[in-house]
């Protein structure tokens, strides 16, 4: 008998493979978790990434209609000022009341 066929037929070698290949199926395993794991955090920082700029470019957004919103109240402020609304009515031809009359009603 060889030492070959020995080895083979009383299970010392035969066993010690089977570990080997179960402890590479683990590590294997392991290694596809871990690659699956690091996968989805890198797509999650992406996204977040992403939705950060959306966040960041919809508040430069709000602060721009937030001046122009400003600007618009300033002109709203001086339009209806008192003298500019004298100046505009007399340019549309209005002029002040010269003779009041009021009208007196009885009571009921």
């Amino acid at each position: 008998m060889s030492v070959t066929w020995q080895k083979r037929t009383h299970g010392v070698q035969r066993h010690k493979e089977a570990f080997d290949r179960a402890l590479a199926r683990v590590f294997l395993g392991g290694v596809i978790v871990v690659t699956l794991l690091g996968s989805l955090y890198l797509g999650l920082v992406a996204m977040n990434t992403r939705l950060s700029g959306q966040v960041w470019q919809m508040e430069e957004g709000i602060a721009e209609w937030r001046r122009q919103n400003e600007a618009l109240t300033v002109e709203i402020a001086r339009l209806s000022s008192i003298p500019v609304l004298q100046q505009r009515s007399i340019a549309l031809g209005y002029a002040p009341a010269a003779n009041i009359h009021y009208l007196v009603l009885p009571e009921p």
